[in-house]
């Protein structure tokens, strides 16, 4: 198992992992393929890394780069790590968010964040089991509908 950037011929299976992803969250996913390219390729403010094995993707991390106005650093929020069911547990979910963490450092970035639903607690435990800290005094947020 390796992991690289995800290439442009890689949306098709990125885009099946994300719906997959959004299924589990009981969420539909409705982004298009043309949307996804310019999100991960064109707008600079996301990117995309996948695990292979051989040919065959069998995981992602889909980053988000936001910037803190108060400090001026760039901050990245793995906002989708997902893995498929058959090679979770095997360190494929630690070698993405390594990798995360590795661009973050290489573009001075004050740190990564990850998240996970309330009731995964799998998640939870793989991320606690890998020394993660859990962030418990960021406050609530709250949603602001523009629609």
């Amino acid at each position: 198992m390796h992991v690289t950037p995800a290439l442009r011929s890689d949306l098709p299976r990125i885009h099946e992992m994300i719906c997959a992803l959004s299924a589990f969250h009981g969420d539909e996913a409705t982004v298009t393929m043309e949307r996804l390219e310019d999100v991960l390729f064109t707008s600079g403010l996301s990117t995309a890394f996948v695990a292979r094995e051989g040919d065959a993707l069998i995981g992602y991390a889909g980053l988000n780069f936001t910037t803190e106005i108060h400090s001026g650093r760039t901050r990245i929020d793995i906002h989708h790590l997902f893995i498929e069911e058959n090679h979770r547990a095997k360190g494929v979910g630690r070698a993405l968010i390594t990798t995360a963490k590795e661009l973050g450092r290489a573009q001075g970035a004050k740190g990564v964040t990850i998240g996970t639903a309330p009731n995964n607690e799998t998640a939870q435990a793989a991320y606690r089991a890998m020394g993660l800290k859990e962030i418990t005094d960021a406050g609530p947020r709250f949603w602001i509908p523009v629609d």
